[in-house]
């Protein structure tokens, strides 16, 4: 008899996980950095965002040792991005409510987001996720309201961007 046993170390889980990471970060922060300049998305544009960013969230969940969020606000942190999602996929009737107070959600997940990032950059980084997948229903009417939108899309787009090369380049979460 002989062993067809295998020498190769079990990496597949892990390795799946950051490349369905590292594939859903540039559908993130590209939409975000493309929506300094473009109209607010489509349903579909929007499906896949939101989509990508809740993948993202999901996977850095799996990933992370620990947040240095609390336990509640990382729940609330991922309801929060998992409702933009929800509410383009299911319930389109409710788009007009629901742009009344994205601006603000947007607001609180990227103020959270870029305080936390010296000190806690999972908790930036799903913070800027749930930011951005709430940006996907913000349409502001006034010169000043898109300009607050574009310099936030903008921040938002380079701080996924920079979290994940900087997980990248550190060969994971640590």
């Amino acid at each position: 008899m002989h062993d067809h046993g295998s020498a190769v170390p079990v990496l597949v889980g892990p390795v799946l996980l950051y490349l369905m990471l590292y594939f859903s970060v540039p559908a993130v922060a590209g939409f975000a950095l493309m929506r300094i300049t473009t109209p607010p998305p489509r349903r579909a544009d929007a499906l896949l965002v939101t989509g990508a960013s809740t993948t993202a969230f999901l996977v850095a969940m799996l990933l992370v040792p620990a947040f240095g969020l609390p336990p509640q606000a990382t729940v609330l942190l991922l309801v929060a991005g998992i409702v933009p999602f929800v509410v383009w996929w299911r319930a389109p009737h409710l788009l007009v409510p629901v742009t009344v107070v994205a601006p603000w959600l947007v607001a609180a997940a990227t103020v959270t987001g870029l305080l936390r990032a010296p000190a806690d950059l999972p908790g930036s980084f799903t913070a800027a996720l749930t930011a951005v997948s709430w940006l996907t229903f913000c349409s502001p009417r006034s010169r000043a309201g898109r300009v607050v939108l574009r310099v936030t899309a903008g921040a938002l787009a380079l701080t996924v961007v920079a979290i994940t090369a900087k997980v990248a380049a550190d060969g994971g979460w640590r």
